[in-house]
């Protein structure tokens, strides 16, 4: 049972994931860049329970190290990095463009000032797809900047311009994460897994054009902006602005697909932890629409995997934060 678990720590059933797990060479870069240019602070770390590593499908004889970093005050939307010893590894979005398909693209946040975040990770030696560029979505004017670290793991964050950020009194430098993005080969099937197959509603289903060309946050060639529709499913378990997992494609390019390396023995955002009040009903429910889901008996959660053109997905004990999830290889599995 997780360090979280024994305080009484209670997640929230049916506002979305609970937590993102990436997998790193190295947690240190991590470590510095969240705690010393966002804010967050490290809540624990050591070593990953053998239970969950074997719920992971991991060979016997590996090993894993866990830190969990979270954005003080906030229940959700956190980070969990793991490190492994003792399987081979590499990213899964290595020298990856935005369009291309396959694994998770981006953890998403808010900030109040993205330039300055930018600057830091510059400063870092980190990069980026373009600087902070805005644009107009939703009717809300935001500057966007997609921060690139190591592992292939981009850090999205958002700035709005007009009108201002209301609320998110937590956020100091970047918020909580309150979404994943990535980038998908097969929209409509990966759009039916979540919703037909995982019972999640929908934000916004749609295509984002620019009118004129312009330099844009993913690195898109200016003169390609008016002629490549970015086609977006932007999905939650429930009307909340957190837990969501957003679909992209960009229409008419395509990229090199990653898909394949989207497992837990390779480096890159591998799960996202989804807290379920019963997951014997929730595996009952998903069952019945088609689904496949892999179950384990271990006691400490059972597995729910679902790599597909998007990655893995996973639906933790009740109660247990730290959760856990397996693998699979097609839309169609959970």
């Amino acid at each position: 049972v997780s360090a979280e678990a024994r305080k009484g720590y209670q997640p929230e059933i049916g506002k979305g994931w609970q937590e993102a797990v990436v997998h790193v060479a190295d947690p240190k870069p991590w470590i510095a860049f969240f705690t010393e240019d966002a804010g967050w602070k490290v809540a624990s770390q050591g070593l990953i329970d053998p239970a969950i590593l074997q719920a992971w499908q991991l060979p016997s004889g590996v090993t894993g190290q866990e830190v969990l970093l979270v954005n003080p005050g906030d229940g959700k939307g956190w980070v969990r990095l793991i490190s492994l010893k003792g399987i081979a590894s590499e990213p899964i979005r290595p020298a990856a463009q935005a369009w291309d398909p396959g694994g998770y693209f981006s953890l998403m946040t808010r900030s109040r000032q993205a330039k300055a975040i930018y600057d830091k990770a510059i400063a870092r030696g980190w990069t980026a797809y373009n600087s902070p560029q805005e644009f107009t979505f939703g009717g809300v004017k935001l500057a966007n900047v997609v921060i690139r670290g190591p592992d292939g793991v981009n850090v999205s964050i958002y700035e709005r311009l007009e009108p201002k950020l209301e609320g998110w009194e937590t956020t100091r430098d970047i918020s909580r994460v309150f979404n994943v993005m990535t980038m998908v080969k097969d929209f409509e099937a990966e759009r039916a897994f979540f919703q037909e197959g995982l019972g999640f509603g929908a934000w916004f289903i749609g295509n984002y054009e620019d009118k004129v060309p312009v330099a844009t946050n993913f690195g898109l060639p200016v003169n390609l902006s008016v002629q490549i529709p970015r086609r977006s499913g932007i999905l939650w378990e429930s009307q909340s602005e957190d837990g969501r997992v957003e679909l992209m494609r960009f229409v008419g390019l395509e990229g090199v697909d990653h898909a394949s390396r989207a497992r837990y023995a390779n480096r890159g955002i591998v799960a996202l932890r989804l807290p379920v009040a019963n997951l014997d009903a929730w595996i009952g429910r998903v069952r019945a629409r088609q689904i496949e889901v892999h179950a384990s008996a271990n006691p400490v959660d059972r597995c729910g995997p679902a790599q597909s053109h998007s990655p893995m997905f996973c639906a933790p004990r009740s109660c247990d934060p730290p959760g856990s999830a397996g693998s699979g290889s097609a839309p169609s599995r959970c």
